[in-house]
């Protein structure tokens, strides 16, 4: 009787302990962008900057939550120029990209030279924020005067994903007006580093109820 309990002790121990662990990174979230940027080659609004921002929801700069961009690609393009940064935001197109919500507005934007497709990483955390309102990462193109290209998303955003753990909300949008050729971004790879929340309870009382069924053989 005493080994049986010392089993079920410890499976609902590492069932607590595999609990906890997937609450903290419940909405992690990882995938690819690509966009057709070829309507943008030698195009007279040009020249043209990646824009980046991740804002805060609650609006107090809490910074509980981390976008981090990596694997650039331009094509036959290239980035140019320096990056300009607002609150929380640092690094550059080709080193890679951390946007931290320690502030209301977090932003980085940079030239580039248009090829013919842009792909990069995107890996944000998914902790929730204090207020109603989600944390929020956000992708734009810039014209030559710093004005965001036209989409049928919110602001003029090509991307916008909202931490709502458990889960991160990705949506893409295509250009319009004068750039309706320029179609939505594709997002590929995404994953999730932990398992349906529902599975993980549903194992342990599996795991748990074995062994109230075990009976150990006598020797």
């Amino acid at each position: 009787m005493y080994r049986r309990h010392s089993l079920r002790s410890l499976v609902s121990a590492l069932c607590a302990l595999l609990l906890v662990g997937a609450g903290a990174c419940r909405a992690q979230s990882v995938f690819s962008v690509s966009l057709n940027t070829s309507f943008l080659i030698g195009n007279a609004n040009g020249p043209f900057s990646l824009d980046f921002q991740f804002n805060d929801g609650s609006g107090t700069g809490d910074g509980n939550n981390t976008a981090t961009l990596s694997n650039f690609n331009f094509g036959a393009g290239a980035a140019t120029g320096t990056a300009t940064t607002t609150g929380g935001a640092s690094g550059a197109l080709t080193s890679g990209i951390i946007l931290k919500d320690s502030s209301f507005i977090n932003e980085l934007y940079q030239s580039f030279t248009p090829g013919n497709m842009l792909t990069f990483d995107v890996s944000l955390t998914g902790n929730a924020d204090a207020s109603q309102t989600p944390d929020e990462f956000s992708f734009a193109i810039f014209d030559g005067n710093l004005a965001e290209i036209p989409t049928t998303g919110a602001a003029s955003a090509f991307l916008i994903a909202d931490i709502t753990p458990p889960r991160i909300s990705v949506q893409t949008f295509a250009g319009s007006g004068t750039y309706d050729a320029i179609a939505a971004p594709t997002i590929t790879n995404a994953a999730s580093n932990v398992p349906e929340p529902a599975l993980l309870p549903m194992l342990c009382a599996g795991l748990i109820s074995g062994l109230l069924q075990f009976r150990p053989r006598k020797s």
